[in-house]
């Protein structure tokens, strides 16, 4: 039942159908550099996705700025995974919410003293805190919770 678990969590949405022709307008940096990309869906990871929609390199940057003890799982996770838990939607123990803040927003200020605000325009950067916070919700909920993924719905009147 829900209360075997320490949080809920959306169900994963997956980044890695990607149109060839979008790849190239968006991904050709990275196809560049790793031409398999194109070829393995498997490839199209969170990171790919990422530098294609919100600034190459910019999840890059904003790892090296995480706390050491998840720097390297999390690098792994975006670099290998090819869906994430969307929405920065979740139910969880007031304990566990507390953790995750002080954990995510330690994390948010290094990188806003990394990227400011006033190079993040237009709609791929513009809310680049709140794309880094989504990715790393994934990664951070399933590491430290025992968690449920649960579907969500959008109702729209």
């Amino acid at each position: 039942m829900y209360y075997n678990f320490d949080s809920m969590i959306c169900e994963p949405i997956f980044v890695n159908k990607v149109k060839k022709m979008k790849m190239i307008k968006r991904g050709f940096k990275s196809i560049i550099k790793k031409p398999s990309i194109f070829f393995d869906e498997n490839k199209r990871t969170l990171a790919f996705h990422f530098d294609m929609h919100h600034g190459y390199g910019n999840l890059k940057k904003a790892i090296d700025l995480i706390d050491n003890e998840d720097k390297l799982e999390f690098s792994n996770f975006v670099n290998t995974s090819t869906s994430y838990n969307p929405h920065i939607m979740f139910i969880a123990k007031p304990k566990i919410v507390e953790q995750w803040f002080n954990t995510l927003f330690p994390w948010l200020l290094r990188c806003e003293k990394e990227f400011g605000f006033r190079e993040l325009q237009g709609y791929d950067t513009q809310r680049l805190y709140a794309y880094l916070a989504e990715r790393y919700l994934s990664f951070w909920f399933q590491k430290y919770t025992k968690f449920k993924e649960w579907p969500w719905i959008f109702i729209d009147n």
